[in-house]
């Protein structure tokens, strides 16, 4: 049996796939392939806390962001494991072996707060607002209508955004 399909049809169906926008959502845990984890103790480095790793390398830790996150606040000795994102910025932070879990979540961004500290994206089931865990997320030049993924901690906050793959 053959189907034939007027010319019409034919363009009105490309026109569609065209301006359709592709958007999805994706919900996984797991952790974003550019981070990396380590250990390290924190340590008080003049008046603020750090945590220094065993290569030596030293990263500064916000004591509000535990208190955010339903945390106690760390103190110098505790052992924590920390996530980097790929410019080697402190994005998560945990006691050691209470390991986070983290959701990523894709649509379409519809808008990247400039005052407000929160990402709006389109997803299959409506527009989701998230806040932002960090304003220096919103510096990444992604322009709105891109297809993005976030990524969540355990509060819903926005600690890193992608483009999508």
């Amino acid at each position: 049996m053959t189907i034939y399909l007027n010319r019409k049809c034919v363009r009105l169906l490309m026109a569609l796939l065209i301006t359709v926008p592709c958007v999805a959502e994706a919900v996984t845990e797991g952790q974003h392939e550019g981070h990396k984890s380590m250990t390290g103790v924190v340590i008080t480095k003049g008046n603020a806390l750090s945590v220094k790793t065993p290569d030596g390398a030293t990263y500064q830790v916000n004591e509000n962001a535990s208190r955010r996150h339903g945390h106690e606040p760390f103190k110098d000795g505790d052992e924590v494991t920390l996530v980097l994102d790929e410019n080697n910025t402190v994005i998560d932070l945990h006691r050691k072996g209470e390991e986070g879990k983290h959701t990523f979540v894709s649509g379409k961004l519809v808008h990247l707060g400039q005052m407000e500290k929160q990402v709006k994206l389109q997803t299959p089931e409506g527009e989701k607002v998230f806040p932002l865990a960090k304003q220096e997320i919103k510096t990444k030049g992604i322009d709105e209508g891109t297809l993005v993924t976030v990524e969540l901690n355990e509060a819903g906050a926005v600690i890193d955004l992608h483009r999508a793959n």
